[in-house]
């Protein structure tokens, strides 16, 4: 995405405190978005000038993208989550996650809604796969994350887009530990209420089955 920008030309006919006054508008504005940008400069030759006009561009990254894997019992989850950096509402569409690595003994189910999404300004939007595997699961897993977006406003949506893509590997995705929580009613009474000290109990259980998996290597690079 572009934002408009002042030429360089423009600028250095300015005194220094418009240019003090311009550049912290210019910071404000970059981190009131929030969004990753990337500077360019374009240079226009006229053949009948000596003089070279420089034109600054900004292109803003809209999207920004993480992943997280998510394990319920022997169940494992891989969740994409992407979130709208720029003051623009998008629709987003036909969303995929494949495996790079084409390993036919592992599936990614998707658990999304096939129709369109809208993303507003500064919200996310999460994404789940669910994994099933027959035989065992690979050391590692190499996903790209693909998504079709067009701004949601009906007089751009014929505006056509590169789909947003983000790639990412997963590793050393074993589960090593079994977490249970319950919250408990104080003594005596039947249920728990608002504004009565409860008790939570949490049960960690190491899974024994993985002990050969569960080494410090595992532990440390694990999240």
């Amino acid at each position: 995405m572009y934002l408009p920008s002042a030429t360089e030309s423009a600028v250095e006919k300015e005194t220094t405190t418009n240019k003090e006054v311009h550049r912290k508008n210019k910071e404000n504005q970059k981190q009131d978005n929030c969004m990753a940008t990337v500077d360019q400069k374009v240079t226009i030759d006229c053949p009948w000038s000596i003089y070279s006009t420089i034109i600054a561009l900004t292109f803003c990254i809209p999207f920004n993208a993480k992943h997280s894997l998510l394990s319920a019992g022997k169940r494992k989850y891989v969740q994409v989550c992407v979130q709208n950096l720029s003051e623009l509402c998008f629709q987003l569409s036909d969303n995929s996650l494949k495996n790079s690595a084409d390993c036919t003994d592992l599936q990614l189910v998707p658990l999304n809604p096939e129709s369109q999404q809208v993303i507003y300004s500064k919200q996310s939007i999460f994404f789940v796969w669910e994994l099933k595997w027959t035989k065992e699961l690979p050391l590692s897993l190499q996903c790209l994350f693909s998504v079709s977006f067009c701004p949601a406003t009906s007089e751009e949506q014929s505006l056509t887009l590169k789909p947003f893509t983000y790639e990412f590997q997963v590793e050393n995705f074993f589960t090593l530990y079994h977490v249970k929580t319950e919250i408990f009613p104080p003594l005596g009474a039947e249920y728990c209420k608002t504004g009565s000290l409860c008790s939570l109990e949490v049960s960690i259980t190491r899974l024994v089955d993985l002990s050969e998996v569960d080494r410090d290597e595992a532990l440390t690079e694990s999240d």
